[in-house]
């Protein structure tokens, strides 16, 4: 099914999976419209924010105990992954997967994928491939927007099992009908260029990256930063006494420049989302020397900065 972007892909899966009364899982730090989709439509009285582990990968083992042993009047019926991570940046190995899925079969849930960064991918770099795992309870989210660098296009598609069609048409039917008709030509010349021109623009995000990690751990440390394996983010931790993010980001908006995105949107408060991708180098390098200095001037001078 072809949708007006994967955002509008992952609604129509809400409305067609979920009964309100039913519980959905999202691992945090979790990407921020997802969890407004639940809240918009079916399922927002139970959404089910499960941790991630220390390296930002779900935490399997909790979703497993939780599967076994839920609260009283508990139905988990939908499980959300994205693969690779917004906001973490991290691949999801294959083998965290498989066990994801075979938990969500073996329990009667539905286990969503979104891979909208799919090809946003480093195995140059040492790190895993995108994996995608399929069956009768699996629904593939994708975007063309992203792939191919057309966002403000909005095309993004689903793949489902045969079951799901007659409902989820419904809900396509009554929320868009389709991309616009120029959008869907857009997309298709897309698949012309092919996954091979997106590789060489994935390629040329390497020095950006350098750059902006090397700008996170010279002033916040190494162990506070995570990601970079994949998609085009990174979470930092910020120094201890700025558990309000939000203020951070304006901070640094305000007076360096530079903007991120508050961990506490994602459901990682006293963090942010830092991404590398969509400037220049050169224009990348300034950002980094910006971000470098505010963070510099918020671990020295600490809280009191807002005072």
């Amino acid at each position: 099914m072809v949708t007006a972007g994967a955002n509008q892909a992952y609604t129509n899966l809400v409305c067609t999976l979920l009964d309100s009364k039913d519980a959905a899982v999202l691992f945090s730090p979790f990407y921020f419209n997802h969890r407004m989709a639940l809240q918009m439509t079916g399922g927002h009285a139970s959404v089910v924010l499960a941790p991630s582990t220390k390296e930002y990968l779900p935490d399997v083992d909790w979703l497993e105990k939780r599967l076994c042993e839920p609260p009283a009047g508990e139905r988990i019926r939908m499980v959300t992954v994205v693969n690779p991570g917004n906001p973490t940046g991290m691949i999801l190995p294959k083998p965290v997967l498989e066990r994801l899925s075979s938990l969500c079969e073996k329990h009667n849930a539905w286990l969503v994928m979104d891979n909208t960064y799919e090809h946003f991918t480093y195995e140059e770099e040492g790190h895993p491939a995108h994996s995608c795992i399929s069956g009768d309870h699996v629904v593939n989210v994708f975007s063309f927007s992203k792939a191919f660098g057309m966002m403000g296009w909005r095309v993004g598609y689903l793949a489902f099992p045969p079951s799901l069609l007659p409902e989820l048409m419904k809900v396509q039917d009554t929320i868009a009908i389709c991309p616009t008709v120029v959008s869907q030509k857009v997309a298709l010349a897309a698949l012309g260029a092919g996954r091979e021109w997106v590789k060489d623009r994935v390629r040329g995000l390497k020095e950006n990256k350098r750059l902006v990690i090397e700008a996170l751990t010279e002033t916040l440390g190494p162990g506070s930063v995570a990601g970079g394996s994949g998609a085009i983010y990174l979470m930092a931790k910020l120094p201890e006494g700025f558990q309000n993010d939000t203020r951070v980001v304006e901070w640094l908006s305000e007076k360096h420049r530079v903007c991120a995105i508050p961990g506490s949107a994602c459901g990682a408060p006293g963090e942010i989302r830092v991404c590398y991708a969509n400037l220049p180098p050169a224009k990348c390098a300034e950002a980094a020397k910006r971000l470098k200095a505010g963070l510099t001037e918020l671990r020295e001078k600490g809280p009191a900065i807002f005072q």
